[in-house]
């Protein structure tokens, strides 16, 4: 016998089913794998309203404030993580090559000025890939990120790990953006249907290396997922090809949207060649506003078109 009426289920996979894991981002990037749960939480200050005539328990109850936390143990350490979480640890890194960093402090500043981003929990599949599509993901406006535990920890018998809690801030949505809401912590699916604006989610990865084809005895031409221009210029030295175990340098390299157009030294490939090629990080990066640089590529294996 039913007690009252059905309530309607959606088809999000960040609620169905009795277990469920997610993949966080912030400010663009995916933070890795977790250690732990994530949870989200209300955080709620309540007021009590008490009258004498209606004896000692509250007549009623007020909130006076609201925020949401994301409390997450990350697993997947590193120096960019930390930089990007913990405000005062700084690095200049720009090659998986190498690492440094600083440990610095950054005080009686505001952390929603400095450090809030956009932040996105993404419900994941039978293998643990996040979901790409929108009524699989949850995302906040504005969201600041706090350590108040370990920050790196050593030990013979303990993983290395990163506890992070996102305290998440209502955002007052602009003139315009909203035709009956003035603000929201975030949404999941479609923000059109829930009449908020979509999160801005930041464009931080560099350029992809799609293919690298020899398509001539002195010609390879190597594309990306998207448009690219040279850091500073064409420099011979940051693209290394090994043909047949030799290695060769280009004399020259033409950009033309998302590919470059290397040319090399006269007979440098031949048809059937074991061909190979080598990209330094300092070579290229996209075209966005703020460009975000190629990460590099080493022995990446050739297309031999010839």
């Amino acid at each position: 016998m039913s007690v009252g009426g059905a309530l309607l289920a959606g088809t999000s996979k960040l609620f169905s089913g009795p277990l469920g894991v997610v993949r966080i981002g912030f400010k663009g990037y995916d933070l890795g794998k977790t250690t732990d749960d994530a949870v989200l939480t209300p955080d709620q200050d309540i007021k009590d309203i008490l009258y004498q005539q209606d004896g000692t328990k509250a007549a009623d109850h007020v909130r006076t404030g609201v925020d949401m936390i994301l409390s997450v143990t990350l697993g997947e350490i590193n120096t960019s993580l930390l930089a990007l979480l913990m405000s005062g640890v700084e690095s200049a890194l720009i090659s998986a090559a190498t690492d440094h960093g600083t440990v610095n402090r950054s005080i009686y500043q505001s952390m929603r000025t400095n450090e809030a981003g956009a932040l996105k929990v993404a419900a994941v599949d039978e293998n643990g890939a996040a979901y790409a599509t929108l009524i699989n993901i949850m995302m906040f406006y504005e969201a600041i990120p706090i350590i108040n535990g370990d920050l790196v920890n050593w030990g013979a018998d303990s993983q290395r790990n990163l506890p992070v809690e996102f305290r998440i801030k209502w955002h007052e949505f602009s003139t315009g953006e909203s035709t009956l809401k003035t603000g929201a912590f975030g949404y999941w699916g479609d923000p059109t249907s829930e009449d908020v604006p979509a999160v801005v989610w930041p464009d931080v990865a560099g350029p992809a290396l799609l293919t690298a084809d020899a398509s001539a005895a002195v010609t390879m031409l190597v594309t990306f997922g998207e448009n690219i221009a040279f850091q500073t210029a064409f420099v011979a030295g940051h693209y290394v090809a090994e043909v047949e175990g030799a290695y060769v340098l280009p004399t020259a390299g033409v950009i033309a949207t998302d590919h470059i157009t290397l040319t090399f030294p006269a007979a440098t490939f031949a048809a059937n060649d074991d061909i190979k090629l080598s990209i330094s990080p300092l070579a290229l990066e996209d075209t966005q506003t703020t460009p975000n640089a190629y990460g590099g590529v080493n022995n990446f294996v050739c297309t031999d078109s010839i």
